[in-house]
Protein backbone atom coordinates (compact mmCIF):
# COMPACT_ATOMS: atom_id res chain seq x y z
CA UNK A 1 0.00 0.00 0.00
CA UNK A 2 1.04 3.51 -0.87
CA UNK A 3 2.14 5.30 2.01
CA UNK A 4 0.97 9.19 2.04
CA UNK A 5 1.97 12.18 4.55
CA UNK A 6 -0.83 14.91 5.29
CA UNK A 7 0.94 18.44 6.66
CA UNK A 8 -1.56 21.31 7.65
CA UNK A 9 0.11 24.24 10.07
CA UNK A 10 -3.36 24.37 11.73
CA UNK A 11 -6.32 21.66 13.27
CA UNK A 12 -6.37 18.65 10.69
CA UNK A 13 -9.83 17.63 12.84
CA UNK A 14 -11.69 20.83 12.56
CA UNK A 15 -9.84 22.55 9.02
CA UNK A 16 -12.32 21.85 6.22
CA UNK A 17 -9.82 21.04 3.10
CA UNK A 18 -7.26 18.54 5.13
CA UNK A 19 -10.08 17.02 7.18
CA UNK A 20 -11.70 16.11 3.89
CA UNK A 21 -8.97 14.84 1.94
CA UNK A 22 -7.93 12.54 4.69
CA UNK A 23 -11.22 11.37 4.47
CA UNK A 24 -11.28 10.76 1.10
CA UNK A 25 -7.77 8.77 0.90
CA UNK A 26 -7.35 7.05 4.58
CA UNK A 27 -8.90 3.67 3.48
CA UNK A 28 -6.99 3.40 0.42
CA UNK A 29 -3.77 4.41 1.59
CA UNK A 30 -1.00 4.08 4.70
CA UNK A 31 -1.69 7.95 5.80
CA UNK A 32 -0.13 9.51 8.44
CA UNK A 33 -0.89 13.30 9.36
CA UNK A 34 1.10 16.33 10.85
CA UNK A 35 -0.77 19.62 12.18
CA UNK A 36 -1.13 21.70 15.19
CA UNK A 37 -3.37 19.26 16.97
CA UNK A 38 -3.32 15.78 16.83
CA UNK A 39 -5.91 13.94 14.57
CA UNK A 40 -8.75 12.09 15.88
CA UNK A 41 -9.13 9.61 13.88
CA UNK A 42 -8.50 5.78 14.71
CA UNK A 43 -5.96 4.03 12.41
CA UNK A 44 -4.71 7.25 10.63
CA UNK A 45 -1.24 8.14 13.10
CA UNK A 46 -0.58 11.72 13.73
CA UNK A 47 1.71 14.04 14.72
CA UNK A 48 1.85 17.63 16.74
CA UNK A 49 4.26 20.73 15.53
CA UNK A 50 5.49 21.86 18.36
CA UNK A 51 3.97 25.23 19.94
CA UNK A 52 5.02 28.48 18.48
CA UNK A 53 6.72 30.67 21.22
CA UNK A 54 4.96 33.19 22.55
CA UNK A 55 4.72 36.61 24.42
CA UNK A 56 2.75 34.51 27.14
CA UNK A 57 5.33 31.30 27.77
CA UNK A 58 6.71 31.95 30.68
CA UNK A 59 10.14 32.73 29.28
CA UNK A 60 11.96 35.71 30.69
CA UNK A 61 11.36 39.60 28.65
CA UNK A 62 15.31 39.68 27.59
CA UNK A 63 14.56 35.63 26.29
CA UNK A 64 11.56 37.07 24.27
CA UNK A 65 12.90 40.36 23.14
CA UNK A 66 16.12 38.11 21.90
CA UNK A 67 14.29 36.20 19.76
CA UNK A 68 12.26 39.50 18.46
CA UNK A 69 15.54 40.75 17.06
CA UNK A 70 16.78 37.69 16.07
CA UNK A 71 14.00 37.23 13.62
CA UNK A 72 14.12 41.31 12.43
CA UNK A 73 17.58 40.54 11.93
CA UNK A 74 16.88 37.74 9.63
CA UNK A 75 14.41 39.46 7.98
CA UNK A 76 16.67 42.35 6.77
CA UNK A 77 19.93 40.15 6.28
CA UNK A 78 16.91 38.04 3.74
CA UNK A 79 17.58 34.90 5.75
CA UNK A 80 13.92 34.27 4.93
CA UNK A 81 14.10 29.74 5.63
CA UNK A 82 15.30 31.27 8.99
CA UNK A 83 12.58 33.55 9.61
CA UNK A 84 9.45 30.75 8.52
CA UNK A 85 11.18 28.43 10.59
CA UNK A 86 10.97 31.10 13.55
CA UNK A 87 7.70 31.25 13.13
CA UNK A 88 6.57 27.54 13.13
CA UNK A 89 7.85 26.61 16.20
CA UNK A 90 9.90 23.20 17.37
CA UNK A 91 9.99 21.45 13.86
CA UNK A 92 13.53 19.63 14.33
CA UNK A 93 11.66 16.62 16.17
CA UNK A 94 8.92 15.82 13.70
CA UNK A 95 11.32 16.60 10.33
CA UNK A 96 14.22 13.99 12.07
CA UNK A 97 11.89 11.29 12.71
CA UNK A 98 9.32 11.81 9.23
CA UNK A 99 12.58 11.80 7.35
CA UNK A 100 13.21 8.13 8.38
CA UNK A 101 10.09 6.70 6.68
CA UNK A 102 9.69 6.36 2.98
CA UNK A 103 6.81 8.54 1.52
CA UNK A 104 5.23 8.32 -1.61
CA UNK A 105 3.71 11.67 -1.47
CA UNK A 106 3.56 14.78 1.00
CA UNK A 107 0.60 16.80 0.40
CA UNK A 108 0.93 19.83 2.45
CA UNK A 109 -1.62 22.42 2.99
CA UNK A 110 0.28 25.39 3.77
CA UNK A 111 3.12 27.25 1.71
CA UNK A 112 5.22 27.91 4.99
CA UNK A 113 5.61 24.32 5.84
CA UNK A 114 7.12 23.54 2.40
CA UNK A 115 10.88 23.69 3.38
CA UNK A 116 9.85 21.15 6.37
CA UNK A 117 7.94 18.92 3.64
CA UNK A 118 11.28 19.45 1.43
CA UNK A 119 13.55 18.51 4.47
CA UNK A 120 11.62 15.18 4.62
CA UNK A 121 11.06 13.61 1.02
CA UNK A 122 12.86 11.15 0.01
CA UNK A 123 14.41 10.88 -3.40
CA UNK A 124 11.37 8.97 -5.26
CA UNK A 125 8.84 11.46 -3.07
CA UNK A 126 6.49 13.36 -4.84
CA UNK A 127 4.88 16.45 -3.60
CA UNK A 128 1.84 18.26 -3.94
CA UNK A 129 0.74 21.76 -2.44
CA UNK A 130 -2.84 22.40 -1.74
CA UNK A 131 -3.09 26.70 -1.49
CA UNK A 132 -6.10 27.96 0.00
CA UNK A 133 -4.71 31.59 -0.83
CA UNK A 134 -2.36 33.95 -3.01
CA UNK A 135 0.20 33.58 0.18
CA UNK A 136 2.38 36.53 -1.65
CA UNK A 137 -0.57 39.05 -1.15
CA UNK A 138 -2.54 36.96 2.12
CA UNK A 139 -3.37 40.06 4.20
CA UNK A 140 -1.42 42.78 1.88
CA UNK A 141 -4.09 45.34 3.53
CA UNK A 142 -2.34 45.27 6.51
CA UNK A 143 1.64 47.13 7.03
CA UNK A 144 2.70 45.09 9.10
CA UNK A 145 1.97 41.94 7.48
CA UNK A 146 3.59 43.52 4.07
CA UNK A 147 6.82 44.42 6.07
CA UNK A 148 7.45 41.32 8.07
CA UNK A 149 5.58 38.53 6.46
CA UNK A 150 5.16 39.40 2.48
CA UNK A 151 9.23 39.23 1.56
CA UNK A 152 9.22 34.92 3.32
CA UNK A 153 5.98 34.64 1.26
CA UNK A 154 7.27 35.71 -1.63
CA UNK A 155 10.71 33.71 -1.22
CA UNK A 156 8.78 30.33 -0.37
CA UNK A 157 6.86 31.03 -3.37
CA UNK A 158 9.61 31.20 -5.83
CA UNK A 159 11.72 28.59 -3.97
CA UNK A 160 9.51 25.99 -3.66
CA UNK A 161 6.52 25.89 -5.85
CA UNK A 162 8.51 25.39 -8.89
CA UNK A 163 9.58 22.22 -7.27
CA UNK A 164 6.11 20.67 -6.28
CA UNK A 165 4.81 18.30 -8.61
CA UNK A 166 1.15 19.00 -7.84
CA UNK A 167 -0.16 22.63 -7.62
CA UNK A 168 -4.01 23.19 -6.27
CA UNK A 169 -5.74 26.48 -5.33
CA UNK A 170 -9.34 27.12 -4.81
CA UNK A 171 -10.52 29.78 -7.55
CA UNK A 172 -8.82 30.71 -11.11
CA UNK A 173 -8.36 34.29 -10.16
CA UNK A 174 -5.84 32.88 -7.73
CA UNK A 175 -4.62 30.29 -10.11
CA UNK A 176 -4.27 33.20 -12.78
CA UNK A 177 -2.01 35.28 -10.47
CA UNK A 178 -0.08 32.65 -9.75
CA UNK A 179 0.83 31.59 -13.12
CA UNK A 180 1.22 35.03 -14.20
CA UNK A 181 3.93 35.90 -11.51
CA UNK A 182 5.68 32.53 -10.64
CA UNK A 183 5.09 30.78 -14.04
CA UNK A 184 3.37 27.78 -12.76
CA UNK A 185 0.15 26.14 -13.30
CA UNK A 186 -1.98 25.87 -10.62
CA UNK A 187 -5.38 23.14 -10.86
CA UNK A 188 -8.51 24.87 -9.36
CA UNK A 189 -10.08 22.34 -6.86
CA UNK A 190 -13.36 24.31 -5.31
CA UNK A 191 -14.05 23.80 -1.64
CA UNK A 192 -16.63 22.46 -1.98
CA UNK A 193 -18.95 20.73 1.55
CA UNK A 194 -20.24 17.22 1.90
CA UNK A 195 -23.63 16.79 0.15
CA UNK A 196 -26.96 16.69 2.17
CA UNK A 197 -29.91 15.35 1.38
CA UNK A 198 -32.46 18.10 2.44
CA UNK A 199 -35.18 20.16 1.11
CA UNK A 200 -35.69 24.17 1.26
CA UNK A 201 -38.10 25.55 3.64
CA UNK A 202 -40.38 28.27 2.42
CA UNK A 203 -39.67 31.47 4.09
CA UNK A 204 -42.29 33.23 6.03
CA UNK A 205 -43.84 36.42 4.11
CA UNK A 206 -43.07 38.29 7.39
CA UNK A 207 -39.93 36.87 8.62
CA UNK A 208 -36.85 36.60 6.05
CA UNK A 209 -33.87 34.97 7.76
CA UNK A 210 -30.23 36.02 6.85
CA UNK A 211 -27.30 33.78 8.38
CA UNK A 212 -23.51 34.55 8.21
CA UNK A 213 -20.77 32.17 9.51
CA UNK A 214 -17.01 31.85 9.90
CA UNK A 215 -14.28 33.64 11.05
CA UNK A 216 -14.33 36.94 12.80
CA UNK A 217 -11.34 38.63 10.05
CA UNK A 218 -10.44 42.50 10.70
CA UNK A 219 -10.02 41.90 6.89
CA UNK A 220 -13.28 40.97 6.12
CA UNK A 221 -15.13 44.44 7.71
CA UNK A 222 -18.16 42.58 9.20
CA UNK A 223 -19.60 45.54 10.40
CA UNK A 224 -20.22 46.06 6.41
CA UNK A 225 -23.25 43.47 6.87
CA UNK A 226 -24.50 45.25 10.25
CA UNK A 227 -24.23 48.25 8.64
CA UNK A 228 -26.81 47.05 5.87
CA UNK A 229 -29.33 45.98 8.34
CA UNK A 230 -29.80 49.23 8.66
CA UNK A 231 -31.56 49.93 5.40
CA UNK A 232 -33.43 46.47 4.79
CA UNK A 233 -36.77 46.00 5.66
CA UNK A 234 -38.67 44.89 8.91
CA UNK A 235 -39.11 41.16 7.30
CA UNK A 236 -35.22 40.87 8.19
CA UNK A 237 -33.24 39.68 10.90
CA UNK A 238 -29.56 38.43 10.59
CA UNK A 239 -27.87 36.05 12.84
CA UNK A 240 -24.08 36.07 12.95
CA UNK A 241 -22.82 33.02 14.24
CA UNK A 242 -18.76 33.50 13.84
CA UNK A 243 -15.44 32.45 15.17
CA UNK A 244 -13.49 34.68 17.07
CA UNK A 245 -9.52 35.44 15.32
CA UNK A 246 -9.32 38.99 17.08
CA UNK A 247 -10.41 39.80 20.67
CA UNK A 248 -10.45 43.55 20.12
CA UNK A 249 -12.20 42.94 16.55
CA UNK A 250 -14.61 40.74 18.23
CA UNK A 251 -16.20 43.03 20.80
CA UNK A 252 -16.33 45.63 18.22
CA UNK A 253 -18.82 43.67 16.20
CA UNK A 254 -20.65 42.49 19.04
CA UNK A 255 -21.49 45.89 20.32
CA UNK A 256 -22.64 47.07 17.08
CA UNK A 257 -24.80 43.78 16.70
CA UNK A 258 -26.23 44.73 20.21
CA UNK A 259 -27.09 48.26 18.95
CA UNK A 260 -29.46 46.55 16.38
CA UNK A 261 -32.86 44.88 17.18
CA UNK A 262 -32.74 42.62 14.21
CA UNK A 263 -29.15 40.84 14.51
CA UNK A 264 -27.96 39.09 17.06
CA UNK A 265 -25.12 36.69 17.85
CA UNK A 266 -25.71 32.82 17.88
CA UNK A 267 -22.95 30.13 18.79
CA UNK A 268 -20.90 28.31 16.32
CA UNK A 269 -21.47 24.81 15.75
CA UNK A 270 -18.53 21.86 14.34
CA UNK A 271 -18.31 22.41 10.86
CA UNK A 272 -20.23 18.94 9.95
CA UNK A 273 -23.43 20.64 11.64
CA UNK A 274 -23.59 23.71 9.33
CA UNK A 275 -25.15 23.13 6.79
CA UNK A 276 -28.08 20.91 8.33
CA UNK A 277 -28.41 23.98 10.91
CA UNK A 278 -28.23 26.58 8.18
CA UNK A 279 -31.34 24.65 6.68
CA UNK A 280 -33.65 26.81 8.98
CA UNK A 281 -32.07 29.96 7.70
CA UNK A 282 -33.68 31.52 3.95
CA UNK A 283 -30.69 33.74 3.23
CA UNK A 284 -26.76 33.06 3.37
CA UNK A 285 -25.16 36.45 3.50
CA UNK A 286 -21.32 37.23 2.78
CA UNK A 287 -20.94 41.22 1.76
CA UNK A 288 -17.21 41.08 1.92
CA UNK A 289 -15.55 44.52 0.21
CA UNK A 290 -12.33 43.43 -1.49
CA UNK A 291 -9.88 44.97 0.97
CA UNK A 292 -7.09 42.58 -0.31
CA UNK A 293 -5.83 40.40 -3.31
CA UNK A 294 -7.21 37.53 -1.56
CA UNK A 295 -10.83 39.16 -0.68
CA UNK A 296 -11.28 40.00 -3.82
CA UNK A 297 -10.85 36.49 -5.66
CA UNK A 298 -12.32 35.02 -2.63
CA UNK A 299 -14.50 31.85 -3.08
CA UNK A 300 -15.09 30.59 0.49
CA UNK A 301 -16.34 27.10 2.10
CA UNK A 302 -19.59 29.55 3.53
CA UNK A 303 -20.60 29.94 -0.14
CA UNK A 304 -20.99 26.51 -1.16
CA UNK A 305 -21.97 25.65 2.42
CA UNK A 306 -25.21 28.21 1.66
CA UNK A 307 -25.94 26.70 -1.68
CA UNK A 308 -26.04 22.98 0.17
CA UNK A 309 -28.48 24.37 2.53
CA UNK A 310 -30.04 25.28 -0.20
CA UNK A 311 -30.47 29.08 0.79
CA UNK A 312 -30.82 31.36 -1.33
CA UNK A 313 -27.40 33.76 -1.14
CA UNK A 314 -26.83 36.89 -0.93
CA UNK A 315 -23.34 39.40 -2.21
CA UNK A 316 -21.35 41.82 -2.92
CA UNK A 317 -19.56 41.77 -6.32
CA UNK A 318 -17.05 39.56 -5.79
CA UNK A 319 -15.56 38.49 -8.92
CA UNK A 320 -15.58 34.66 -8.31
CA UNK A 321 -18.47 34.24 -6.20
CA UNK A 322 -20.22 36.30 -8.72
CA UNK A 323 -19.63 33.48 -11.11
CA UNK A 324 -21.68 31.05 -9.55
CA UNK A 325 -24.06 32.66 -8.23
CA UNK A 326 -25.31 34.09 -11.46
CA UNK A 327 -24.33 30.59 -13.30
CA UNK A 328 -27.27 28.56 -10.88
CA UNK A 329 -29.26 32.05 -10.32
CA UNK A 330 -29.70 31.16 -6.69
CA UNK A 331 -29.04 34.91 -5.30
CA UNK A 332 -28.61 38.51 -5.86
CA UNK A 333 -25.67 40.50 -6.10
CA UNK A 334 -25.42 43.84 -5.70
CA UNK A 335 -23.42 47.02 -7.59
CA UNK A 336 -21.23 47.89 -5.77
CA UNK A 337 -19.88 46.87 -1.82
CA UNK A 338 -21.73 49.67 -0.18
CA UNK A 339 -24.28 48.38 2.54
CA UNK A 340 -27.21 50.16 1.32
CA UNK A 341 -26.44 48.55 -2.24
CA UNK A 342 -27.05 45.34 -1.00
CA UNK A 343 -30.67 46.34 1.41
CA UNK A 344 -32.02 47.43 -1.59
CA UNK A 345 -31.57 43.90 -3.83
CA UNK A 346 -32.71 42.19 -0.53
CA UNK A 347 -35.66 44.78 -0.25
CA UNK A 348 -36.83 43.96 -3.90
CA UNK A 349 -37.28 40.38 -2.72
CA UNK A 350 -40.96 38.37 -2.18
CA UNK A 351 -41.15 35.26 -1.18
CA UNK A 352 -42.17 33.59 -4.34
CA UNK A 353 -38.69 34.56 -5.49
CA UNK A 354 -37.00 33.69 -2.51
CA UNK A 355 -38.58 30.17 -2.76
CA UNK A 356 -37.25 29.78 -6.68
CA UNK A 357 -33.70 31.04 -5.77
CA UNK A 358 -33.77 28.66 -2.80
CA UNK A 359 -34.84 26.09 -5.58
CA UNK A 360 -31.94 26.69 -7.67
CA UNK A 361 -29.44 26.39 -4.87
CA UNK A 362 -31.47 22.86 -4.38
CA UNK A 363 -30.32 21.86 -8.23
CA UNK A 364 -26.59 23.43 -7.78
CA UNK A 365 -26.20 21.56 -4.41
CA UNK A 366 -26.59 18.05 -6.48
CA UNK A 367 -23.31 19.42 -8.22
CA UNK A 368 -21.44 21.69 -5.92
CA UNK A 369 -20.53 18.70 -3.76
CA UNK A 370 -17.26 17.52 -2.34
CA UNK A 371 -18.16 13.88 -3.82
CA UNK A 372 -16.75 15.60 -7.33
CA UNK A 373 -13.78 16.75 -5.67
CA UNK A 374 -13.22 13.73 -3.63
CA UNK A 375 -12.64 11.92 -7.32
CA UNK A 376 -10.74 14.39 -9.15
CA UNK A 377 -8.53 14.56 -5.84
CA UNK A 378 -8.28 10.35 -5.65
CA UNK A 379 -7.30 10.71 -9.31
CA UNK A 380 -4.49 13.33 -8.92
CA UNK A 381 -3.25 11.17 -5.76
CA UNK A 382 -3.36 7.86 -7.96
CA UNK A 383 -1.15 9.56 -10.93
CA UNK A 384 0.86 10.84 -8.33
CA UNK A 385 1.70 7.65 -6.36
CA UNK A 386 1.53 5.61 -9.68
CA UNK A 387 4.90 7.39 -11.27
Amino acid sequence: MKRILIVCNMDPNSNPRPSRMINWLKDDYELEVVGTRRLNMKGVPSYVLGPVPSWSDGQGFFSRAKRVVLRNYNLLAEKFEEVNASRLGDTQAVAKELAQKDYDLIISHDLVLLPLVFKIKGAKTRVMLDAREYYPQHFNDRWLWRRLKRPVNEYLCQAYLPRCDKLITVSDGLASQYQRVYGVTFEVIMSLPVRWDIQPVPPQADQIRLIHHGAAGRSRKIETMLQMMDYVDERFTLDLMMVSRDDKYWKKIVSLANKRKNVRIVPPVPMQEIVPLTNQYDIGLFLVPPTNFNLQYTLPNKLFEFIQARLAVAIGPSVEMSRIVRKYDCGVISKDFEPRSLANELNRLTPEKIIKLKQNSHQAAKELNAEVNAKRIREIVLGLTEV
